[in-house]
């Protein structure tokens, strides 16, 4: 798949962030370039609906403004002995294609990992979860009547056509989807037949009406929702009342005495001091990394060195295989009968000393063969060491 960039989404960010974010919607053609489908295609969903593990709420069916009840498209299934109340059948939500109905996946960001990192251009712009929705909507048919969002969209056309009417934000933001009527709206501010490349950025309660034309249409609609000065803050409170000093369990009940008043006064005065000596942009970088982060009910991003194929790859590692230490902390703790104990992602194993003394006296950067570097072990049990630290994270095949 091509690779792209935040800019390549909003073109100038700096125009972006001035002009239309939170202000106005904005339309890029052709803002993509290579092979839009190559994100998502037709074809791609095709593969889904027959791999007959994707469920609701992951895919939703709606016809003519209306969402189909799932009992009309799933069926139960028994797995393992386990039974599977809504399996998705094919033939039924082909059939309900066909009629007209908008096929709507939710979430795809969680089931295809090139989405996770489409997705990912922008959690890392603006350090707000994303959550990724595809709309397959048939030629001549429209899924949903005019309507507004509580989040802000990134609107992404990877492959037909589709006939977009935006008109300008509408009220405060909230939590609620609004609904219209064409005549409440007048003249839409932007009118277009959107095609494979071209973006859509839209603000929140941006009113909006889309419908397929000639051609079956796919787009994406990526989901982020900012987050507000009160979230923001929250976390920084929180992160600066962690320690120790803010550990203890008052009584604040109706018999409580003056001295817990003087006491929370104290404690007010020393959050107010850290906030007052509080670096505002290293305190901001850190709120944009966790919100970086935030994927909906995921935890955090994996790292690469925690796949099974990275692991599976240290199956074959050989005694010339180069090594060093990664940045994981490792901790080393007492040591007793010529084992030392260690700390590694909160595990704690027993080593022989003359390990820990190996991988403690490692120096940043330097490199070791497998083979030798556990010098006082035969040249087998040092690689069968190599790989088992390699696997925990504590060592990396040097590049």
């Amino acid at each position: 798949m091509e690779s792209y960039t935040f800019a390549d989404l909003v073109g100038d960010e700096e125009l972006f962030f001035a002009e239309y974010w939170d202000k106005k919607p904005m339309l890029r053609k052709n803002a993509l370039k290579g092979n839009p489908s190559e994100i998502l295609s037709v074809a791609r969903l095709d593969e889904m609906v027959n791999m007959e593990v994707i469920r609701p709420p992951y895919v939703r069916v709606n016809l003519n403004g209306n969402g189909i009840p799932e009992k009309a498209f799933t069926q139960t299934v028994t797995v393992q002995g386990t039974e599977i109340p809504d399996s998705v059948i094919p033939e039924r939500l082909y059939d309900l294609y066909r009629s007209g109905a908008t096929i709507v996946w939710s979430s795809l960001n969680h089931i295809e990992p090139r989405l996770r990192s489409f997705c990912g251009l922008i959690s890392d712009k603006l350090g707000a979860r994303t959550d990724c929705v595809a709309f397959l909507t048939p030629a001549g048919h429209q899924g949903f009547n005019p309507h507004h969002d509580p989040v802000d969209l990134f609107i992404v056309q990877t492959e037909g056509t589709k006939h977009w009417r935006l008109w300008n934000p509408q009220g405060e933001r909230s939590s609620q989807i609004g609904t219209y009527t064409e005549e409440q709206l007048g003249e839409p501010a932007i009118d277009v037949l959107m095609e494979p490349g071209d973006v859509l950025y839209l603000p929140y309660h941006t009113p909006h009406a889309a419908a397929a034309r000639d051609r079956t249409s796919v787009h994406l609609s990526i989901m982020m929702r900012p987050r507000k000065w009160e979230e923001l803050l929250h976390k920084t409170v929180e992160s600066l009342t962690e320690g120790p000093e803010f550990a203890a369990f008052p009584y604040i009940g109706d018999s409580r005495g003056a001295s817990v008043e003087e006491e929370f006064q104290v404690k007010l005065a020393a959050l107010a001091t850290k906030l007052g000596n509080l670096d505002a942009s290293t305190e901001l970088d850190r709120l944009l990394d966790s919100g970086r982060r935030l994927e909906p009910g995921r935890p955090p991003r994996h790292r690469p060195e925690d796949t099974f194929a990275h692991s599976a790859s240290l199956d074959v590692l050989g005694p010339e295989a180069k090594l060093r230490r990664t940045g994981i902390p490792l901790e080393f703790g007492a040591s007793d009968n010529g084992r030392t104990q260690l700390v590694c992602k909160g595990r704690t194993i027993a080593v022989p000393s003359a390990v820990a003394e190996v991988l403690a006296g490692l120096e940043e950067g330097a490199s070791v063969d497998a083979a030798t570097l556990f010098p006082d072990l035969p040249v087998e049990r040092s690689v069968k060491n190599a790989q088992g630290f390699a696997r925990l994270g504590v060592l990396e095949v040097a590049a």
